[in-house]
């Protein structure tokens, strides 16, 4: 008895041990809620854009696998809680053992997540299908017919894709023209028989299922619409992947060019003409995410009775923000962007500045000459064509007193791509005027003068913002513009649209002068010895006094004809080129004119100039237009000529040629500004946007600039880049244009420092769709929130109903080279064409708000002023309606990163999850639930700086918690609809229960730390700027902080603080206890 004793003993203890260890288990090893979500594919080639909705879904708790589904067992499969089927898997060669393997799945209690491309590879009944429709000849403009869509009542679970359906489609056919995606189809819709209809359509007088769910077994299929996910756009975070081109864009593609119709003189600047190829679509992008993140969050709350998503925006909370473009020179003349700062402070807004390098003029065209520097040789010469300091135009502005050679301004506003209907140009000639041994320049004028600019010499100064070809020496500079004098001591004035040619015609030695105005006669201006000029006298031909019809003659004097006498050449107004041979080698003495060529494309103003170009002996044409460009003809042996094209040069232009392209009314003209012994090229014309560099020296307003630079500085604004390049520019010149960005940040005390940015004019290059955000990811940038994606048509700025932001993938679907995506909300409008279903449909999904608008050339006028007040009202009504978080763009860009990159745990003890359950048996009511949510930050960019712990996410009740209210033990949190918001600063229990009635903090746009001293709060608010934090207390509080403003709403008890400042520690206190 007592041997049993003994050997019993070592039992017990065992048995106890191993309940003390059982215990441990149940109360330290978490139980982790967590959805397990397979994407499988047919082999090693899948969809990289619906793969990677997932790979950056917002939804926490997803364990997410690719595998190839034919080496997956039934036994692995069920290891998932949902299955999402690639798009190629319809294809694989074992479909039907697949299927078969799926549709057990699912029966075991699995959720099946297909598109629409598999409607008719599995069985109907499978489905929960009486018949499958095909709608593929159903247009989308059937979506527009009333009722078209419909919307049964669904379970709780099924709502948030509903929801994302019925928003984004309202959205997207009201705003959007739908025969602008011709060849699109509905796919295949349903008759349903067990199915759950989510959205149903009206074809042929009956309602068709367009997305089902199907209860099987144990499980869920849920097949999806053709219209959500879409796949007519590339919609992949590469912006190249996600697209079906047989649902019709090459039809789109078709059509967009069938519709651009040729604008004479715009064949240099109608983007509008360009073919469009497949491009990346913001509004698709972001509804194809949003409706897979519903996918996600309904498998959540099927299996877990809840979801959890990451907010972009600080503490569970959207963020919200302006994006202003700083660009216009009179804008920063009258220190625009300080005023409209100090007028956001009346609506406790702040702006997101953008800096220009070359800042310029809206819709202004001026006379100007530049010059493309020979880096060939006199017999080949070659150009570049576009440098870094060529702003709108190409080669290097030619120098006048220390700045870019400008002259008469287009009277009319005109924006780039127009043309310009008066032939307005710097007619440019060369000539020795004053016998010191260097050449001087004279130009003629709209204004009808003959301007003369003496040469200086080279002044590297002048070219600090407008580096030459490497390895080239700079070209000369000029004196200021001064009026040619006739020897009376007047100047010469002729009529408008002077035109001038320097030649010996008299053969003293000295340069004469043919000219022209708009009457098109053609005289002789001799120089005198005195080095004035004589009265014009009228150039004869055939005896008769020239003159040509319709507009100013362009002249030229050479010997054409290579019989050694001086010939005349004229280009005509109505784009026809004259030869008047000379019969004479020591006067200008000539014969009846003949047309010898007429300039394409209905191009006006010829201007030609003479110039050897094969080597054959032969003197060959450079015909300058209204289109802007050089063309070619090469005088054969017969005196015929052959048009040859544009000269060209080594970039591309920005409709994607070669074509040496400045302006309009091109004036070619050659010599050797650089004195290395070969002709450049110089070319007369006018200009768009007379663009002069912020760091030039010669910046006009250069104190408004310090002012604005110092204003934000004090005010804690960033000033960003404002990218300028266009859709052709190579590598090499972006990063060569960033550079010099930074050269002038630099010069200005602009802090080059983990920067973000958007693109002037909205263009990145066409030719690599990522080329120019990894040409601004290697400058230092790391966020682009405004650019139109490559290929894409051309319009006035980005107007997507829906933007999510995202991280760029690289070919392998890495983001580890962070660049984050996202782009500006459409223009707001009220009344007949009002926009604001598209605020109110992102405001139901927590989706961000960044708000595009140009505030220059407003200030002073007060009715301009009060169009910039009605959006600034409309956006903090509805940041205060809905509680969003106004911020500045580059914090809005942290927040996003950190809500991104963060990592969730949620998670209970097994003991507690156990007790829940016994609990659930016994009691009966409500259920039992609680969870903690534990933040990982160890994944988040040291980018996201002071905002790295500022994560916040959306509470969702399936349907098992979805008539009880949630409660947390957060600093932050409250509640909207079925949704729970909490900050999650730090690990966070949430349970089943009343909310207390207690202090809380409901929304912060910046980091803060909140500590309780008996009655007192101390809030440390740890961003500079706008800061404003809304807070929750059934007691009655009292600031002692005098610099910030303090709004409460006596009948919620809410309190919310906005002050304007650095980082500062905020006091107030109770007048009872405040529990926390």
């Amino acid at each position: 008895m007592a041997l049993s004793k003994i050997r019993v003993l070592p039992v017990v203890i065992g048995l106890g041990l191993c309940l003390l260890i059982m215990l441990c288990i149940l109360l330290f090893l978490p139980k982790i809620d967590e959805t397990k979500l397979l994407y499988a594919t047919s082999g090693d080639v899948y969809d990289t854009a619906a793969y990677g909705n997932f790979q950056q879904t917002l939804q926490a708790g997803i364990k997410l696998n690719k595998q190839n589904l034919p080496n997956l067992s039934a036994s692995e499969l069920r290891k998932y809680d949902a299955i999402y089927l690639d798009p190629a898997l319809v294809q694989d060669a074992s479909w039907s053992v697949q299927a078969e393997k799926l549709t057990g799945y699912v029966k075991h209690g699995g959720h099946l997540l297909v598109e629409n491309g598999f409607s008719t590879s599995f069985p109907l009944d499978f489905l929960g299908a009486a018949s499958v429709v095909d709608l593929q000849k159903l247009p989308l403009t059937t979506l527009t017919n009333t009722p078209s869509l419909t919307y049964p009542q669904v379970p709780v679970n099924l709502q948030g894709l509903q929801q994302t359906f019925q928003l984004f489609t309202q959205s997207y056919l009201k705003h959007h023209a739908l025969d602008d995606m011709p060849g699109f189809h509905m796919g295949y819709g349903f008759v349903p028989s067990t199915g759950q209809t989510l959205v149903a359509m009206t074809a042929s007088g009956q309602p068709i299922s367009l997305a089902m769910q199907n209860h099987v077994g144990k499980g869920t299929v849920l097949i999806s619409s053709n219209f959500l996910p879409n796949r007519y756009f590339p919609t992949g975070y590469d912006m190249k992947s996600g697209m079906d081109p047989k649902l019709g864009f090459s039809q789109w593609a078709a059509k967009y060019q069938a519709e651009s119709k040729p604008v004479s003189g715009t064949t240099y600047f109608n983007k509008r003409a360009l073919p469009i190829e497949p491009y990346f679509n913001f509004d698709f992008a972001a509804a194809n995410m949003q409706y897979r993140s519903e996918l996600l969050a309904y498998v959540a709350k099927e299996t877990l009775g809840y979801s959890v998503r990451k907010v972009l925006g600080p503490y569970g909370r959207p963020a919200m923000a302006f994006q202003n473009h700083f660009e216009a020179m009179p804008a920063i003349q009258q220190k625009d962007g300080i005023a409209w700062a100090e007028l956001l402070k009346k609506y406790n807004e702040v702006p997101s500045f953008t800096l220009v390098r070359n800042a310029f003029y809206w819709g202004q065209w001026r006379e100007s000459v530049t010059v493309q520097l020979n880096t060939g040789t006199n017999a080949q010469p070659k150009f570049v064509g576009e440098l870094p300091g060529s702003g709108y135009a190409s080669g290097l502005h030619v120098m006048s007193g220390g700045k870019p050679l400008r002259q008469a301004l287009f009277p009319q506003y005109r924006d780039l791509a127009s043309a310009i209907e008066l032939p307005y140009r710097a007619y440019p000639a060369a000539a020795d005027l004053n016998g010191d041994g260097r050449v001087d320049l004279l130009a003629g004028s709209a204004d009808g003068f003959v301007y003369k600019y003496t040469n200086l010499g080279p002044a590297a100064a002048a070219y600090a913002s407008e580096p030459p070809p490497e390895g080239l020496a700079l070209p000369d500079t000029f004196g200021a513009p001064e009026k040619l004098l006739l020897e009376s001591g007047a100047p010469l004035q002729l009529g408008r649209y002077s035109t001038v040619h320097a030649a010996d015609v008299n053969g003293d030695g000295r340069p004469d002068l043919i000219v022209s105005d708009e009457s098109g006669a053609v005289w002789l201006v001799p120089q005198l010895a005195s080095g004035k000029f004589a009265k014009p006298a009228a150039v004869l031909a055939g005896g008769k006094p020239l003159q040509l019809p319709g507009g100013p003659a362009a002249p030229l004097v050479a010997d054409i004809d290579g019989d050694g006498k001086l010939d005349l050449v004229l280009g005509g107004a109505d784009g026809r080129v004259w030869l008047y041979k000379g019969r004479s080698a020591a006067a200008l003495d000539l014969a009846q004119g003949s047309v010898i060529l007429t300039l394409p494309n209905q191009a006006t103003h010829a201007a030609p100039s003479a110039r050897d170009l094969n080597n054959d002996g032969r003197l060959d044409l450079v015909v300058g237009s209204s289109d802007g460009d050089l063309l070619v003809y090469l005088q054969g042996a017969d005196g015929a000529w052959t048009p040859q094209g544009p000269l060209e040069g080594t970039t591309l232009n920005q409709v994607g040629n070669h074509a040496l392209v400045a302006g309009h009314y091109s004036v070619p003209l050659w010599v050797d500004l650089n004195h290395d012994g070969k002709d450049d090229l110089v070319v007369g014309g006018i200009e768009f946007g007379s663009p002069v560099s912020i760091d030039d020296p010669q910046f006009p307003y250069p104190a408004e600039l310090q002012a604005f630079i110092q204003y934000a500085r004090d005010n804690h604004l960033d000033l960003n880049p404002h990218v300028f390049v266009h859709n052709f520019k190579s590598a090499d010149q972006e990063r060569t244009e960033l550079t010099l960005h930074k050269q002038a940040f630099d010069k200005l005390g602009i802090p080059w420092l983990h920067l973000g940015t958007n693109q002037h004019t909205w263009r990145i290059n066409n030719e690599d769709h990522t080329q120019t955000l990894l040409s601004e990811q290697q400058q230092g940038m790391w966020y682009n929130f405004g650019f139109l994606p490559s290929e894409s048509p051309v319009i006035a700025r980005p107007d997507a109903v829906w933007s999510l932001p995202f991280l760029l993938q690289d070919k392998e679907g890495k983001t580890d080279q962070t660049m984050l995506i996202h782009t500006p909300t459409p223009v707001l409008r009220t009344g007949d064409y009002a926009t604001t279903d598209i605020f109110e449909s992102m405001v139901k999904l927590d989706m961000p708000i960044d708000y595009f608008e140009h505030i220059e050339y407003h200030f002073p006028v007060p009715a301009k002023i009060a169009d910039l007040a009605e959006f600034a009202d409309y956006f903090d009504k509805l940041r205060t309606k809905h509680d969003y978080n106004f911020m500045t763009e580059n914090q809005m860009a942290k927040s996003f990163l950190t809500a991104m990159k963060s990592e969730i745990r949620i998670s209970q003890s097994w003991a507690s999850y156990l007790w829940d359950k016994l609990k659930d048996r016994l009691a009966g009511g409500s259920p039992h639930f609680h969870a903690t949510l534990a933040p990982n930050s160890a994944n988040v960019p040291n980018l996201a700086g002071e905002y790295a712990s500022t994560l916040g996410v959306a509470i969702e009740k399936g349907e098992k918690l979805a008539l009880y209210s949630l409660q947390s033990d957060s600093d932050t949190y409250t509640t909207v609809d079925n949704k729970f918001y909490v900050g999650l600063a730090k690990p966070t229990s949430i349970g089943i229960g009343p909310q207390k009635d207690q202090f809380h903090v409901v929304r912060s746009n910046v980091p803060f730390v909140l500590k309780l001293e008996g009655t007192t709060h101390q809030l440390e608010l740890k961003s500079a700027g706008l800061q404003q934090v809304k807070i929750y207390s059934p007691a009655e509080l009292t600031f002692d902080t005098a610099d910030v403003k303090v709004s409460y709403d006596a009948s919620t008890h809410m309190y919310t603080i906005t002050r304007y400042g650095d980082l500062a520690t905020l006091s107030f206190t109770s007048k009872t206890s405040i529990k926390q």
